[in-house]
């Protein structure tokens, strides 16, 4: 394909660019809830009685935080993907709703 024809991208303003870095972390975040998620539901498909007996309250409380700690550095890794396609979706509207708070604000500070 031909790059004539397009135009070369804007480049983002100082709020877009905070906007986009804030749907970037709710995006991570929101990866990593679900992760945590789908772990929670594994691990109960799990039996959890050992040669030492079954599984002690603290071992399950560590075995929780053990799985959100997992969870998180595999959203940040971007290997699953479920953030980058939020992003994809959110960004337009994300740039838009940006550029009309950067409006309405500049409009406050100039005064009546």
């Amino acid at each position: 394909m031909s790059e004539i024809g397009k135009a070369a991208p804007t480049p983002l303003t100082p709020v877009q660019q905070q906007a986009m870095k804030r749907l970037d972390q709710a995006a991570t975040q929101l990866e990593g809830v679900f992760l945590q998620l789908v772990m929670g539901a594994m691990d109960k498909t799990v039996s959890h009685d050992s040669i030492f007996g079954k599984q002690s309250n603290g071992e399950r409380i560590f075995q929780s935080m053990l799985d959100q700690q997992r969870a998180e550095q595999m959203a940040k890794t971007g290997s699953i993907g479920i953030a980058k396609m939020l992003e994809e979706q959110l960004k337009a509207s994300v740039l838009s709703d940006a550029s009309q708070e950067a409006k309405v604000n500049v409009k406050r500070s100039s005064g009546p």
